[in-house]
């Protein structure tokens, strides 16, 4: 459509151009030669005159225009919510790392368990069974992913009979290391008084202190034998004498589009109920790592690592799909309670991926893609305190519950293989892609809503 300004100063245009060509063409009509410059004009005949009319230019924001006056209609009945995150995805548990073994028992008190709070002499059986000495198996323990920072904002519009919402959210990857520190420094330490000490192998208080954890164990990481379970003494394991840390980042991020059937509270205050349909959006980004070293003694103050062990697992969970749910609130003049329980039901468009790199062992790599049901309930509580009809503050609670997802510390197969025809045994650490049947985040939000 052309603008009403642009089609007046085409007429003008036209008109300034149009009249000298018309007055050419009479006098063309009337006598041989060339026009003159300034031609008399003929007798009987007034001079022509042209009247034209250049307006100003109109201004910047129209609001008489149909696309003005729908963004301005729209920002009328926006308003717009910045708030802060403060979530917990909580721990991995006290399990052991590795796959499970067999023969562990009960230690002196009710609550010790060997592996875990008794060391256990243990020989290397990938190594030629070479002796290890006090010896523990890690555990996922000290692995908390909570106080997870984030941001989401929220745009709200309201329609014709509806209500609409339109939000974005994500939160910082929050990282949590296990350092195990310098297995042999304290046994190295020992060496300096007592050479009869050897810095590789693990000691263990004597006797065992209630409470107390070893001198300087060992770790090892127990491995199955081509799929079966092992006795912990009798199973193959990687060994680490030297250093080892376990690592674990996380970060959760979505948008979700939901629709509401308008409050019916008379005057706009007091109890509401409103329906919620729509779509959503959520992608929860993993990684589990280990690294460790293993080594020998140089004779004076070091162990120099000979066996590098480097295992990383990625995952990528894709859930989205159609939404519904409801929304109770309490409105006044001054402030609003609410409660919108919503359920997701949809797809897991999973990507798994595990790493692993060992000395002495062939490098391997593994990933899976798939797609799996999943759903996504969440119940958002929130307060909010009107200072004025533009502007509140408000604080909230969010709990989220995601079903059928994969996690990167499940997907790691810790196996090793011996030949049929009987030979060494070697690790053999692969992806064995796993979906959880929960995961939970829950945390506090604040922030301020913006109304026109």
């Amino acid at each position: 459509m052309i603008r009403p300004n642009l089609r007046r100063f085409l007429t003008a245009a036209i008109t300034l151009l149009a009249v000298p060509t018309v007055t050419n063409a009479q006098h063309y009509a009337g006598g041989a030669g060339y026009p003159a410059v300034c031609p008399p004009p003929h007798a009987g005949y007034a001079a022509p005159t042209v009247d034209h009319y250049v307006s100003g230019s109109s201004d910047v924001w129209d609001e008489s225009r149909p696309i003005e006056r729908f963004l301005t209609n729209a920002v009328e009945q926006s308003w717009i919510r910045m708030e802060f995150l403060y979530m917990d995805f909580g721990d991995l548990g006290n399990g052991f790392v590795g796959a499970s073994v067999s023969g562990l028992q009960n230690g002196p008190l009710s609550n010790q368990q060997e592996g875990r709070d008794v060391p256990v002499d243990y020989s290397d059986n990938l190594n030629g069974g070479t002796p290890v000495g006090a010896t523990l198996i890690p555990t996922y323990n000290g692995l908390d992913l909570d106080n997870i920072p984030g941001v989401r904002g929220t745009w709200g519009l309201k329609l014709d009979g509806a209500e609409m919402e339109l939000s974005f959210f994500g939160t910082a990857q929050q990282n949590a290391v296990s350092d195990f520190g310098s297995l042999a420094e304290g046994r190295i330490a020992r060496f300096a008084l007592d050479n009869t000490i050897d810095p590789e192998l693990g000691l263990s208080q004597t006797p065992l202190l209630p409470g107390k954890k070893p001198f300087a164990p060992n770790y090892a990481i127990p491995l199955s034998t081509n799929g079966v379970e092992q006795d912990f003494l009798g199973a193959n394991a990687l060994v680490f004498n030297d250093t080892l840390t376990l690592g674990m980042s996380s970060q959760v991020w979505g948008t979700e589009l939901a629709f509401l059937t308008p409050r019916r509270a008379p005057g706009g205050a007091g109890p509401s109920w409103q329906w919620l349909g729509g779509v959503r959006y959520l992608s929860l980004d993993e990684k589990f790592s280990i690294r460790g070293t293993n080594g020998t003694f140089n004779g004076t103050d070091a162990i120099v690592p000979d066996r590098f062990t480097a295992i990383d697992s990625t995952t990528i969970n894709n859930i989205y799909g159609p939404e519904i749910g409801a929304r109770l609130a309490l409105n006044s003049q001054y402030f609003s309670l609410s409660a919108t329980p919503r359920v997701m039901m949809g797809l897991n468009d999973y990507t798994a991926t595990v790493a692993s790199d060992i000395t002495g062992g062939l490098p391997t790599s593994g990933e899976r893609q798939s797609i799996d049901f999943a759903t996504a309930t969440q119940l958002n509580l929130l307060t909010e305190v009107h200072l004025n009809s533009h502007f509140s503050l408000y604080g909230g609670y969010d709990f989220l519950c995601i079903t059928s997802i994969t996690r990167p510390q499940d997907n790691v197969l810790y196996d090793s293989t011996v030949p049929a025809l009987g030979g060494a045994a070697t690790a053999d650490i692969r992806e064995r892609t796993t979906l959880n049947d929960f995961f939970y985040a829950h945390g506090f939000s604040f922030g301020a809503t913006f109304r026109y």
